[in-house]
């Protein structure tokens, strides 16, 4: 009887140190509508969150079949991260398909990492539909900014921190850490060191940065400390291009490109014949070089286009993992930088070729 009963306290101790064991390494799941935002999710969250996506990052984010397999993944998710703006109209027919309490909109494991950032393009006036695929509260492509990714970020935190309450100090130390790296990345080591990188940021989305990199400071100016990013890209600053859709707006404000035009006459509206004449007639007028293209995208136009002018067709993945290298956003930004910088510089090789 004795060992019968010191059997079962053995066993029930042995069920419960299990429980809680298990309970104590639970990693919270998230899921994200974009692998941009997954990437950011894994930095914060680090082994404490398994990161999943619903559109794979060469996949045109518009446009993505809410198919029942993508429904059973939000089921099992704690946490899940979208926009928060019309860019995956998707997802919402997913989250009724995945009838998961947790993730719905309004819900604490409902996440938009929009709240914060300052928008571009927003409509004025009346919107129809013959304007093409207008979004009615800005351009949602902002992931392409590194500046937007702090606020992001803290988004994202705040959304960990309500899910998983036990673990705020170390998702807070990690944001922290991922916000530092972004503006060292932006602005290199010598710069934020100086001035700081949260008051570089700023500087940047206010448009104010090179004002103030023009001031001196011991002797020199402020200029020639800068790095990172911002200094990698100067080559191509203040340079005209085309491109295919509004897909980089937030890049261009960032790094002082002008777009003139683009392929499409109207968002979501693929160009007929006579558009694309009158974009190779602008090109020409111009001396445009470059055409940003995001990869998703048909290439015939683009190459016709190319063709008949001259200009670099740049195809650019929009998104994380949209190639097998491009495995987190900083390695996302430095393949469009050089890819660009190649782009200009073969550009002018062939210019000066044809002279």
């Amino acid at each position: 009887m004795f060992n019968r009963k010191m059997y079962s306290l053995l066993l029930s101790t042995i069920v419960l140190s299990m429980f809680i064991s298990s309970s104590a390494f639970a990693q919270i799941h998230v899921i994200s509508t974009f692998s941009d935002y997954a990437s950011i999710a894994k930095e914060i969250g680090g082994d404490k969150v398994t990161t999943e996506y619903l559109s794979h990052g060469a996949q045109d984010p518009h446009f993505v079949a809410p198919k029942p397999s993508l429904a059973m993944k939000l089921k099992k998710a704690d946490m899940f991260i979208c926009s928060g703006m019309d860019l995956e109209m998707w997802a919402t027919t997913l989250l009724d398909k995945a009838r998961n309490k947790k993730i719905m909109d309004g819900a604490i494991g409902f996440v938009a990492v929009n709240p914060g950032i300052e928008l571009l393009e927003k409509p004025k006036g009346a919107i129809s539909r013959a304007e093409g695929d207008i979004h009615v509260s800005g351009n949602p492509h902002f992931h392409v900014s590194p500046a937007n990714w702090a606020i992001m970020s803290e988004n994202i935190l705040i959304g960990l921190k309500k899910v998983d309450l036990e673990n705020a100090a170390y998702y807070e130390e990690r944001q922290k850490a991922f916000v530092d790296k972004t503006h060292r990345r932006l602005f290199g080591d010598e710069l934020v060191d100086l001035l700081g990188g949260e008051r570089l940021n700023e500087f940047l989305l206010n448009g104010t940065l090179f004002d103030v990199l023009e001031k001196e400071y011991q002797g020199e100016k402020l200029m020639e400390k800068l790095g990172g990013w911002m200094k990698t890209a100067l080559p191509f600053r203040n340079k005209e291009m085309i491109a295919y859709h509004k897909n980089w707006s937030y890049l261009a404000r960032d790094f002082g490109l002008t777009i003139i035009g683009f392929i499409e006459p109207k968002p979501g509206i693929p160009p007929t014949p006579k558009y694309v004449q009158t974009t190779i007639n602008s090109i020409k007028e111009h001396g445009v070089d470059v055409m940003l293209v995001a990869s998703y995208f048909e290439k015939r136009k683009p190459n016709t286009i190319a063709s008949k002018t001259g200009i670099k067709a740049v195809f650019l993945p929009l998104s994380v993992d949209a190639m097998p290298e491009l495995t987190d956003n900083f390695k996302l930004v430095d393949y469009w930088i050089e890819s660009i910088n190649d782009a200009i510089g073969s550009s002018k090789i062939s210019s000066r070729n044809s002279q």
